[in-house]
């Protein structure tokens, strides 16, 4: 009998040392090289885009080619349409559980991101899902349409350089399993700040600036009915910023570069245009896809759609502010031809795709008014 306890007890301590061998020595902490998730091509940036509108004075011809693209459906009547805080987060309905996980601890460290450093940390909040079959790709998925939603819904974080960032996924193995650690981190221990601003403090002076410029405008239409508040900052944009026909200043695609540089690509006219209406409290996306101009010539372009009365319009301030060959000034009509406009006649020459990012998610977009405003 007392061989047999003997033989339990010795037993139990192998047991026990060769779970604790199993759990401090067999085990191992590393990085899933397999699966570093980075945002390569995500950026809210529209590839090939620049084309506007070429008016030849003293031409009255406007010969619009269209292109077969298929059309991207509209959106769920019950997406939220309301601007709560001086913001209307239009994307960030569309995303599903897991994306919109991502999109909020973006949001919620926005300040820490100033810095260009600051590691996002998740823990083991997406463990579960790792461990599944496809739970990588779906991650991979989340992450690429959460920064998609988030450029699209705060053009006023211009700053940040989604390339340069990773989602890492940390892996520590043991005989009982593996568990999985996640964080947003720069890649290669890079700034990820954009061209221009390497500092916290570059991006604090520059907000300062762009808020300076929202404030006033929205005071000036404050008091102003929806129409005459999307029709004034409309009109603002197109007299006071230039098209960049050369496409190569560093903030040639974001609110920065046209409020305060004043010289911006078709990105920059639609981001400003919602960052103020945002700021006004008018329900304003960015919308991209293709534009066909009256050259016949089709290119990736961006653009908007605006909320009037419970109804969604078209805008295109790019080419309401059309380049003139030969210099000279743009008729009048010129300006507003592409301002509030409905899906009968303006998807004759814009062609929304719904996509941000090669392989990204596709995002449904309003339907809009089919007749123009009157």
């Amino acid at each position: 009998m007392k061989n047999n306890f003997l033989t339990f007890i010795l037993i139990i301590l192998i047991l026990g040392i060769i779970g604790g061998l199993a759990y401090f020595g067999l085990s191992y902490i590393g990085v899933d090289t397999e699966n570093i998730l980075s945002f390569v091509t995500g950026t809210n940036e529209v590839s090939n885009e620049t084309i506007k509108p070429l008016e030849v004075t003293g031409s009255s011809s406007n010969t619009l080619l269209s292109a077969q693209i298929e059309q991207v459906k509209p959106v769920d009547s019950n997406i939220n349409t309301q601007v709560s805080s001086g913001r209307y987060k239009y994307y960030y309905d569309q995303l599903d559980e897991n994306a919109k996980i991502i999109y909020s601890a973006v949001e919620s460290n926005i300040e820490n991101l100033k810095t260009g450093t600051a590691k996002i940390d998740f823990g083991e909040r997406f463990n579960s899902l790792l461990n599944e079959a496809n739970g990588k790709e779906i991650l991979n998925n989340a992450y690429q349409a959460a920064l998609d939603a988030f450029s699209l819904d705060y053009p006023d974080v211009f700053y940040l350089d989604v390339t340069k960032m990773v989602l890492m996924i940390y892996s520590k193995t043991n005989i009982f399993g593996t568990k999985y650690t996640v964080d947003i981190e720069p890649a290669e221990n890079a700034n990820y700040l954009t061209e221009g601003f390497s500092s916290k403090a570059d991006v604090d002076n520059a907000l300062n600036r762009l808020d300076t410029i929202k404030d006033d405008v929205a005071s000036q239409v404050a008091n102003d009915d929806p129409y005459t508040k999307i029709k004034r900052i409309h009109d603002f944009l197109v007299e006071y910023i230039e098209y960049d026909t050369s496409m190569q200043k560093p903030n040639t695609r974001n609110i920065y570069g046209a409020l305060v540089e004043k010289s911006v690509v078709c990105e920059g006219y639609a981001e400003s245009l919602k960052f103020l209406l945002d700021a006004a409290g008018v329900p304003c996306i960015e919308v991209v896809g293709d534009g066909t101009n009256s050259q016949g010539q089709t290119e990736s372009h961006a653009w908007n759609y605006v909320m009037l009365n419970d109804v969604w319009y078209a805008v295109d301030a790019t080419w309401d502010d059309p380049t003139i060959i030969g210099g000279g000034e743009a008729p009048k009509s010129a300006k507003t031809r592409y301002f509030l406009k409905g899906e009968n006649s303006f998807n004759k020459t814009h062609f929304p795709s719904g996509q941000v990012s090669d392989g990204g998610m596709i995002f449904r977009y309003p339907e809009l008014s089919k007749e123009d405003y009157e």
